[in-house]
């Protein structure tokens, strides 16, 4: 009976423990169609990268969470080798403090400064530039928001980036209500690899318009313009960059039409000067 009663009270306790732990399963396929003004090809990432990924999280107690991602990536087209986690194969430990990260292919401060401030940067098609890398591996990041402000870290020692230099990314976003504010400096190690970004959006209901300023040692600088108008399950999108000093300016048009809260369609336009224009078809599901 004593043994019976201690077997119960280990299982109990194992259940509380699963209970407290969740690991999800998710994935992104997306496929379609592209014209780069010369040839139509299949395009395996219209809108979105497929994907397959693996997170999870642990409530440890006393407000502290561990959790973990580990992200491939997909070729909707054809047979390809993949590397397991060459999309993110990181692990983070949160709490008051905010979350420590460490871990490869983990988005940037620099990402997350633009993608909350332009109407399509987190789509393949963008014509978005970035003040730094937008992925990093061997990193270490830092996030904390704090009311309405998020701040973002990361470093890539030196050992980890050729061994001449180490790697920094910080930016900051600040969202209340219609309004966002956006920021990012970036040095990734390299001769002319400094760059920095400056945005900001507003709905303003009907649309979201945005206007944002990116200055790289590699690129120069670049002014983009953008609005995005969702009209119920279709939402309108378009933006337009401008290179300080050439006569290299790009667009791009799209629209997304949502045919169920996972799957949606796709097209676009992009042309930049002296260039043929780009159109693209896909179809779009999140699992």
């Amino acid at each position: 009976m004593k043994k019976t009663l201690i077997a119960m009270a280990v299982l109990a306790a194992s259940g509380a423990a699963f209970a407290q732990s969740t690991v999800t399963l998710y994935g992104v396929v997306d496929a379609g169609f592209i014209n780069d003004g010369t040839d139509t090809k299949f395009k395996s990432g219209v809108n979105g990268t497929p994907r397959l990924g693996v997170k999870g999280t642990e409530d440890l107690g006393g407000g502290l969470k561990a959790s973990f991602t580990v992200e491939t990536g997909l070729n909707s087209g054809k047979e390809t080798a993949a590397s397991l986690g060459d999309r993110g194969a990181h692990i983070s430990l949160s709490g008051s403090f905010g979350t420590v990260q460490i871990g490869s292919s983990i988005l940037s401060p620099s990402f997350f400064a633009r993608a909350s401030s332009d109407a399509s940067a987190a789509n393949n098609y963008s014509i978005a530039t970035y003040g730094g890398a937008t992925r990093n591996d061997n990193s270490i990041n830092y996030s904390n928001t704090i009311g309405a402000l998020t701040i973002r870290a990361a470093m890539v020692q030196k050992a980890d980036n050729g061994g001449a230099k180490g790697a920094t990314d910080l930016s900051v976003v600040y969202a209340a209500g219609p309004l966002t504010l956006a920021a990012s400096s970036a040095d990734n190690g390299a001769a002319n690899g400094k760059g920095t970004y400056m945005g900001a959006s507003y709905n303003l209901g009907a649309a979201k318009v945005s206007l944002s300023s990116v200055d790289t040692d590699a690129d120069g600088q670049t002014t983009n313009v953008g609005v995005s108008a969702p009209m119920g399950a279709l939402t309108l999108q378009a933006d337009y960059r401008m290179v300080k000093d050439t006569d290299v300016n790009t667009y791009v048009l799209s629209a997304q039409y949502a045919l169920s809260k996972r799957s949606s369609l796709t097209a676009y336009t992009s042309k930049a000067d002296n260039a043929d224009a780009a159109v693209g078809f896909g179809i779009r599901h999140n699992f």
